[in-house]
């Protein structure tokens, strides 16, 4: 597939036309080969959509940017989801309907960045699978979590758990497995609420080997368990970093900057400021959050909580000695 224009796909609206910009001109500088993006518009203003076209102008190998609008599923639009989310989310198992010429397509959530040549996804070998995803069994915060989780969306126990924010789609095998009609079913039959929606769902009602095990460099979650264990040896070779848990958007950026450039919390500021080195670059974004609750609230977590559980652990070793004494 050398040499193939590389076909990208994000679902979003008005929201997300920001963040959308960010990613798309993210993967543009860290890829050479020519790329054509595909848009599910699900609520994207006359303005926005302008500024989703003059992407095109800013980055060289962009060769096309295409809007399309999906057809609305009425029980989407009734699902109960967290604040976070809403029935957009489902319209990306639609890309291949929207964009039946596309035979083989990377669906990309909004909250990501490429850090390297998203050639290497596309280039990778689906064995007939009808998609490729990151399986995210580490990205829980502990074993219990995902334990609890699992157990109370009834989750069969030999699949893996896997995040959909990033997807490798063979657009025909996809549509013949009837992905999109599954999910839409699960949906229907549901008696529980689901607090990560398509994701959910495509988890429950979908076979274990329908979906190919991708490498966790293509849906970086910095944030994450799995993604601190591993990033002294695969952050070299990241491509794709999603940020699923926390948001650089939300964050005060000259808080950051400053813990940054004081040696404090490097991982950290590192993976934050990574985002609006793209940002900076595109021009024209500012969404920043002015309000410094979250930015306290995510150093809290990282410079005084493991001082606290630091001297706990020593005074509950110590009561431990004095009750053998």
């Amino acid at each position: 597939m050398e040499g193939e224009t590389i076909n990208i796909a994000f679902v979003f609206d008005d929201k997300f036309s920001d963040l959308f910009r960010v990613a798309a001109y993210s993967i543009a500088q860290n890829t050479r080969a020519k790329l054509a993006i595909y848009v599910i518009d699900c609520g994207i203003s006359a303005i926005n959509r302008e500024k989703v076209l003059q992407l095109k102008e800013k980055c060289d190998n962009v060769l096309s940017i295409k809007i399309g609008i999906p057809e609305r599923v009425d029980v989407l639009e009734n699902f109960p989801t967290e604040a976070r989310f809403n029935s957009v989310v489902f319209y990306r198992l639609a890309i291949p309907k929207v964009f039946p010429e596309l035979s083989r397509v990377i669906y990309l959530d909004c909250d990501i960045i490429a850090v390297g040549d998203i050639s290497e996804l596309w280039n990778e070998d689906l064995n007939g699978r009808p998609f490729g995803v990151v399986e995210e069994d580490g990205n829980f915060s502990d074993e219990k979590i995902r334990a609890d989780k699992l157990a109370y969306l009834k989750f069969p126990e030999e699949n893996r758990y896997y995040n959909s924010g990033v997807l490798l789609i063979d657009s025909k095998k996809f549509e013949e497995s009837q992905i999109f009609e599954r999910v839409i079913e699960q949906v229907r039959q549901t008696k529980i609420f689901f607090p990560c929606p398509e994701q959910d769902a495509m988890n429950i009602c979908l076979l274990n080997d329908e979906h190919l095990p991708l490498h966790p460099k293509y849906n970086f979650i910095p944030f994450a368990s799995l993604s601190k264990k591993c990033f002294a040896s695969i952050e070299k070779n990241v491509v794709l970093i999603e940020y699923a848990c926390v948001k650089p958007w939300e964050m005060n950026r000259t808080t950051v900057k400053l813990f940054h450039c004081l040696g404090l919390c490097r991982y950290s500021t590192l993976m934050l400021l990574k985002f609006w080195y793209y940002a900076d670059q595109l021009g024209d974004v500012n969404p920043s959050n002015k309000n410094f609750f979250p930015t306290l609230k995510f150093f809290y977590k990282r410079l005084f909580q493991p001082v606290g559980r630091f001297f706990s652990k020593i005074i509950a070793n110590h009561s431990k000695s004095c009750a053998h004494k």
